[in-house]
């Protein structure tokens, strides 16, 4: 398999909704379709994960994620 795509980039993009949905200068119309635009990421993304075979690490992976993002939570 040739990976295709670059994580950086995609959560760059990503980034690029949030910061074109969350800017005071723009008007709803605009703010919300970019809002909308994270969602079907969002749906997608949830969609196909459901598709994906499990893997043996996984959870554990997950819950290191998890206790990074607590931590986050907790210093901020």
């Amino acid at each position: 398999m040739i990976k295709r795509w670059n994580v950086a980039e995609i959560e760059n993009q990503l980034q690029h909704m949030y910061w074109s949905c969350s800017d005071p200068k723009m008007d709803g119309f605009t703010t919300w379709t970019c809002k909308q635009d994270l969602y079907r990421v969002k749906f997608l993304v949830d969609e196909l994960l459901k598709k994906c075979p499990e893997y043996s690490v996984e959870a554990e992976w997950l819950r290191e994620l998890e206790a990074e993002k607590i931590v986050k939570i907790l210093k901020s």
